[in-house]
C-alpha cells in the first residue's frame, strides 16, 4: 500500500479497467450493484495503489469543520469477539469515558478483521484521519503470522499507538500484572490448605505465576492439572474442562481459573455434576466483573483495575504526542484479591 502519494478515483478506475462511477459504487456499497468479479478488481486496485476517500472533504460538505483530536480503536475480531466479554466491555467503556472527558473523538471502533478491507484500511488508518490508535488484541490475533503485514503497515502510518491487551512490536502497553494476579490467587488457595490445584486458563504469564507459587511452597507442578480452554469458545470449553477435572484421580480440591467467565462456567459444571462449591471444590479467578458478586456462591477473584487501564492508555497517548522524540514506557498495574464465597474461606471460618 502506498502511504504518501495522493491517489485519485480516476487512477483506481484506470487500473481496474472500469469507470469512476463503478469505483464510487464499490467504495460506497451502492447505489448500483457491482458484480463480484468487478468488485474484486476494484478492491485489488485500491489495495495496490493505496487509495483512500477524502473523508475530510466529505465532512466539510456536511458542515463539520471541527478539529478534535481523533483516535481509532481496534478491539478483538470475529474469532474473538471482545464485545461478548464483560471484562473488555468495562475497559472499552472506560476508554470512551476518557475520550469524552478529554474532549476528543473516537473516529472508528472496529474488529481487526476490518483492516483486511483495503477501502477501510486506506480510509481510516491514515494520519489525516486519526492521530492515535488503541489496539485491544488478544494473543491469538496479535501473534498470528497472517496479521503481521497489517501491523507493519499500521506502524508505517500511525505514530501514536498503544496496546491495551497483548504487547505488540515496540508499542507501549498498558496491562495488569498477570503473573502477580495468578500468584495472589494460587497463594490464597494454598493458604486455605489446598495442595492439588487445577489450572484452568490460557498458558501465558498466569501459568508462570501459578507455577512459581507452587514452587515457593515445594508443591509439584503437574501437567495433568493444566487445562486450556478454547479462547474462541470460552464458556463451553471451560465447562467441558471442569467436567474433565472431576475425572482426575486423585481429584483436585481447588481450581484456579484465568478469568471470571471461565470460573462461572466451571461452577456451573461442578453444580450440574453434584459437586458443592466451595465445600467440595474451591474456585478462585481473575477480573472481578460485576457478575462475580451476584452469582452464588459469589466469586473470590483478583480485581483488575479495568477503568484505570483505560485512563492510563489515554495518558500514554498524550505523552507520545507531547514528547515525540521519546518512547513512553509500558505500564503494568497491580491487582488486589477480593475474598468472597467460592474459595471457602468464609465457609471454613464459620466452622
Amino acid at each position: 500500500m502506498a502511504k504518501n502519494k495522493i491517489v485519485t478515483q480516476k487512477e483506481v478506475a484506470e487500473r481496474a479497467g472500469v469507470s469512476r462511477g463503478v469505483v464510487s459504487y464499490v467504495i460506497n456499497n451502492g447505489p448500483r450493484e457491482v458484480s463480484a468479479e468487478t468488485r474484486e478488481r476494484v478492491l485489488a486496485a485500491i489495495d495496490e495503489l493505496g487509495y483512500r476517500p477524502n473523508k475530510h472533504a466529505q465532512r466539510l460538505k456536511l458542515g463539520d469543520s471541527t478539529a478534535k483530536e481523533s483516535l481509532g480503536i481496534i478491539a478483538g475480531g470475529h474469532s474473538y469477539n471482545v464485545l461478548d466479554r464483560p471484562y473488555y466491555n468495562t475497559v472499552i467503556a472506560g476508554l470512551f469515558d476518557e475520550v469524552h472527558r478529554l474532549g476528543q473523538e473516537v473516529r472508528f471502533f472496529s474488529f481487526f478483521d476490518a483492516l483486511t478491507d483495503p477501502v477501510f484500511f486506506n480510509t481510516n488508518i491514515h494520519r489525516d484521519e486519526i492521530s492515535s490508535l488503541i489496539l485491544i488484541l488478544p494473543a491469538m490475533i496479535a501473534t498470528n503470522p497472517d496479521n503481521q503485514k497489517i501491523l507493519d503497515q499500521i506502524a508505517e502510518r500511525i505514530d501514536n499507538v498503544v496496546c491495551l491487551e497483548e504487547p505488540i512490536k515496540d508499542w507501549p502497553t498498558v496491562i495488569f500484572d498477570r503473573a502477580a494476579a495468578a500468584r495472589q490467587a494460587t497463594e490464597h488457595l494454598i493458604q486455605l490448605g489446598h495442595e492439588r490445584i487445577a489450572f484452568l486458563a490460557i498458558e501465558d504469564a498466569r501459568l508462570t505465576g501459578y507455577r512459581q507459587t507452587l514452587a515457593d511452597h515445594n508443591l509439584p507442578y503437574t501437567e495433568s492439572l493444566v487445562f486450556t480452554p478454547d479462547p474462541s469458545h470460552v464458556l463451553s470449553s471451560a465447562y467441558e474442562a471442569a467436567v474433565e477435572i472431576l475425572k482426575l484421580e486423585p481429584r483436585p480440591t481447588a481450581i484456579f481459573a484465568a478469568n471470571d467467565e471461565t470460573a462461572i462456567s466451571a461452577i456451573a459444571a461442578l453444580q450440574d455434576h453434584g459437586v458443592k462449591v466451595p465445600q467440595e471444590m474451591a474456585i478462585v479467578s481473575i477480573d472481578n466483573i460485576s457478575l462475580a458478586e451476584m452469582i452464588r456462591p459469589s466469586l473470590t477473584t483478583v480485581d483488575v483495575p479495568k477503568r484505570r487501564m483505560a485512563a492510563y492508555a489515554m495518558q500514554v497517548l498524550m505523552m507520545q504526542k507531547q514528547f515525540k522524540d521519546q518512547h513512553p514506557a509500558s505500564i503494568v498495574l497491580p491487582t488486589e484479591l477480593v475474598v468472597r464465597e467460592s474459595c471457602g474461606a468464609k465457609f471454613l471460618k464459620g466452622q
